[in-house]
């Protein structure tokens, strides 16, 4: 049997999700060689902020739902487990561009995957809630798009298209 995930279980991931876009989002603005990949990741880190502040407002507002931990952390342990074994790892990403600094396209690169696979990852755990709670993941999955939205027409933008 596949394990359905409630709001709050989703909410809770991609809380953890967007703590790894701020980090990154930082990451790829301090070390942009170009101003405005560098603003715009910033702007991008700002808006991942709000959107966990958001989601950590809504979680605090549902009701309490289903059995209790055996433990106590044992969801949010199993959370993390699950968020950071999922298929995005900003890690690898980070670790390379704190390396060095990094040119647009490779940054806007970066942010472009882990966007698509947060995505994914939404797309995913949709497939586990119910019917009632997809409008959560929706909600989650139009914020992105319109991030992968802006870094699409950045990098054409650079690449002389437009």
């Amino acid at each position: 049997m596949e394990t359905e995930y409630r709001s709050k279980d989703v909410i809770q991931m991609a809380i953890q999700a967007k703590t790894k876009g701020i980090n990154l989002y930082l990451t790829l603005a301090r070390n942009s060689e170009n101003y405005h990949v560098g603003k715009l990741f910033t702007e991008f880190a700002k808006d991942e902020n709000r959107h966990k502040h958001e989601l950590e407002k809504w979680l605090k507002s549902l009701k309490k739902e289903g059995a209790e931990e055996a433990y106590p952390g044992e969801k949010a342990l199993y959370l993390k487990a699950l968020v950071d074994a999922g298929t995005f790892n900003c890690a690898a990403a980070e670790k390379a561009v704190l390396e060095k600094t990094i040119n647009e396209e490779k940054a806007l690169e970066a942010g472009i995957t882990f966007e698509k696979d947060f995505m994914l990852f939404l797309h995913d755990l949709k497939r586990h809630v119910k019917s009632s709670d997809e409008k959560t993941i929706d909600s989650l999955i139009d914020e992105e798009i319109k991030h992968l939205k802006e870094m699409f027409h950045l990098r054409e933008k650079l690449a002389g298209k437009e």
